[in-house]
């Protein structure tokens, strides 16, 4: 060997181990499942975690939950194809603030020549930031920003004096910057109404620190209007009082005809629904007053209020229960049967007093039962308890009697709402009147019945006192009767 040439001499593992730790960089070891094996003092120094905290932990531990997919797909895509990854990477420290390193990653093999993990080195950009952030500040370009805005910047002593404003703001109002700097409230850019409202907003912001998206009109130096989302942010002196504050506005006038003229279609389009289903409501309750009217069969009558129903409210199962006196109970008579659960559920009748919808029947309230299921009033038969029912409830009565129950039932969501129960409700008061037409007319007819048998006794009774009593005819009162004789009945001369 010549002796001009050096010789290579092995570094000892432990000065390697010491320089690695001296290191200012960040170095992380991970094995191929990405478990951390080795961290040096700087890992652990700039994420906050121990030592023992970092070992075994997977390294995607140390990313954001929203980030840690998209790492570990770029890092793996590039240490198969290249053997290595470069990148800024945005880890997390134990305390959950930002770290972000400048961060080459290089495989390394085992004696097969397969990847048996990975060592990353980093470099905090911390300092780097920031130096950047301070020249921004520093070189007037702050200002810059500002007068780039498309948002209106104005600042505001505490009395609410403006003391700047940015060009955007200037051009939203259509005044020159001297004409805004150094006016008091009130503005003459807000009406009094507007005003009031602004100084509301002046004192939600010293008593809650910040206020956003607060809405008002400014009225532009050409008298046209604009509607502003405004944003205030207090701004204190360096003894932490507040001596001002920061305004930032945004014309939200094409957003607010949008949404305006949003909520006005949304409210046609409800308004329009709610005349077709009142619409169908009224055709199916003249069509059941018109069969009220003609004394039509009482289960023709039950089916036309069930079939009105299913067009107007979406259910598992309606129906009309009718009152059983020698049962003490509710038999389900007009079922609209939908599902297998409804169809074995109709099949048993409902106690009269018992559970929600036997109790409702003789308060003679409606019930509107969301999650029936869950209160502890409901009643099943054994084993056919469901998962979940909605239902409502209107108890059918008359003149002091009870005729039956209107139920409208749901086994799975939307919930019922009021709007639904008015519709079942109207449907019931038919139902209602449909009974007591019914129950009229038996009176009637039974009444009509007993009137003729009265009037046929009565007729009876006459004719009977008539046959034995002397005929008369008019003019005879007072005349002297004429003797007859026995023997032939002839009048005697």
């Amino acid at each position: 060997m010549k002796k001009n040439q050096q010789q290579l001499l092995p570094v000892p593992p432990q000065l390697l181990f010491n320089v690695i730790h001296s290191a200012s960089d960040v170095i992380i070891v991970a094995d191929q499942k990405r478990r951390i094996v080795f961290a040096n003092h700087s890992a652990c120094e700039k994420t906050g975690f121990q030592h023992g905290e970092l070992l075994g932990k997977n390294i995607a531990a140390l990313y954001s939950k929203e980030n840690q997919a998209k790492y570990i797909s770029r890092i793996l895509q590039g240490i198969q194809k290249h053997g290595r990854w470069s990148g800024e990477i945005e880890l997390r420290r134990k305390n959950g603030t930002p770290l972000w390193i400048d961060t080459k990653i290089y495989a390394f093999y085992d004696d097969d020549g397969k990847i048996a993990g990975r060592i990353g080195i980093g470099r905090d950009l911390s300092d780097r930031r920031l130096l950047g952030q301070h020249q921004w500040e520093s070189d007037g370009h702050l200002l810059t920003v500002i007068e780039s805005m498309e948002d209106a910047v104005c600042v505001c002593d505490a009395q609410g004096k403006i003391v700047m404003c940015n060009e955007a703001h200037c051009r939203m109002l259509g005044y020159c910057r001297e004409e805004i700097i150094g006016v008091q409230p009130p503005y003459p850019w807000v009406d009094q109404v507007d005003h009031r409202k602004l100084r509301y907003g002046f004192r939600i912001l010293l008593k809650e620190g910040k206020l956003k998206n607060y809405t008002i009109s400014w009225h532009r130096h050409d008298e046209s209007t604009l509607v502003v989302s405004l944003a205030f942010s207090p701004m204190k002196d360096i003894s932490g009082s507040i001596s001002g504050m920061v305004i930032t506005a945004r014309d939200i006038t094409d957003v607010q005809y949008v949404e305006e003229l949003r909520r006005t279609n949304e409210r046609m389009q409800r308004l329009i629904s709610d005349v077709q289903r009142k619409a169908e409501r009224l055709q199916t309750l003249e069509a059941v007053n018109s069969l009220v009217l003609k004394n039509t069969d009482i289960g023709r009558i039950f089916r036309s209020v069930v079939a009105g129903i299913k067009k107007l409210v979406q259910h598992d199962l309606a129906g009309i229960y009718v009152y059983d006196s020698d049962h003490e109970s509710l038999l389900p008579h007009t079922l609209s049967k939908q599902t297998q659960f409804s169809r074995r559920l109709a099949k048993f009748p409902l106690p009269l007093g018992e559970g929600i919808i036997g109790a409702a029947a003789i308060s003679g309230r409606m019930v509107l039962a969301n999650n029936a299921q869950l209160d502890p009033r409901s009643k099943y038969p054994e084993g056919m308890k469901p998962d979940r029912e909605h239902f409502i409830a209107v108890p059918l009565q008359g003149r002091g009697s009870i005729f039956g129950v209107l139920v409208v039932a749901r086994n799975s969501d939307p919930e019922f709402i009021e709007e639904e129960a008015l519709i079942v409700k109207s449907f019931a008061d038919a139902t209602t009147v449909a009974l007591e037409n019914a129950r009229l007319f038996w009176e009637l007819n039974k009444h009509q019945h007993g009137l003729a048998q009265a009037v046929v006794s009565h007729v009876g009774r006459e004719m009977a006192r008539n046959v034995s009593a002397p005929l008369k005819l008019p003019g005879e009162r007072g005349r002297k009767r004429i003797p007859r004789s026995k023997k032939t009945g002839s009048a005697l001369q």
